[in-house]
């Protein structure tokens, strides 16, 4: 008999973690990061890291990510799904990335003591954060004068998927074909075969029991 989907929910926080946080899972997010970053050298190597961070003081919250993970080259990845709406969403963000940022700073450093390795934090809502039209953005540090990026080793990706109306018939980009299989991934049977081609897309994904050296600065050209 047949129950609906074949494919779990990733808008869940089950079926998100079984679909990027395993072992088994590297390939499909390597794929999802170079879609969605389009970084200027390839994502070797994944590596994933503990999903609670503690804090320094105890009386301050504990980070707690989704997917966290490294590359070969030192970048930090939080990957993180947000199914409910939450209003300070950008604030808990902010705080995520302050804990990559406090584990590179290691005392006995003493040739670039405070040299940092970028960080990516990738946020898919299923809600709408603003009035933004845009269904995918990325944020940086950026002059307020001439709208160059000040900093380019930190970046914010925000996905928001009700904002996201593609459908198979326009001529989507790699990563807005991701989109389209997280906002559509429960309602299908199979990938579709305009998906299917590409690699790698999270074709294992099916229903399963429970539980079974950093690019170069580009800040001369890029823009906010």
């Amino acid at each position: 008999m047949y129950f609906g989907s074949r494919y779990i929910d990733p808008t869940t926080d089950f079926g998100f973690k079984r679909l990027f946080g395993q072992e088994d899972s590297k390939e499909i997010l390597r794929g999802f990061l170079h879609a969605i970053l389009d970084p200027p050298h390839p994502i070797v190597d994944l590596s994933y890291m503990p999903t609670e961070q503690m804090p320094e003081l105890t009386e301050e919250r504990t980070g707690i990510y989704d997917v966290y993970c490294v590359d070969s080259e030192g970048q930090r990845f939080i990957v993180e799904m947000q199914r409910a709406k939450q209003i300070f969403f950008k604030d808990r963000s902010l705080y995520h990335v302050t804990f990559p940022i406090i584990q590179q700073m290691r005392r006995g450093e003493r040739e670039y003591p405070f040299r940092l390795l970028p960080i990516y934090c990738i946020a898919v809502l299923n809600f709408r954060m603003d009035d933004d039209p845009r269904h995918m953005r990325h944020i940086a540090l950026c002059d307020e004068a001439t709208g160059r990026v000040f900093y380019d080793k930190l970046t914010f990706v925000y996905i928001e998927l009700p904002k996201f109306a593609g459908t198979l018939d326009d001529n989507l980009s790699l990563a807005d074909k991701w989109i389209y299989v997280l906002r559509n991934m429960p309602a299908l049977a199979d990938i579709p075969a305009e998906l299917a081609a590409e690699e790698p897309f999270p074709q294992r994904s099916r229903r399963h029991s429970r539980p079974p050296s950093p690019p170069p600065n580009a800040s001369a050209t890029r823009r906010c």
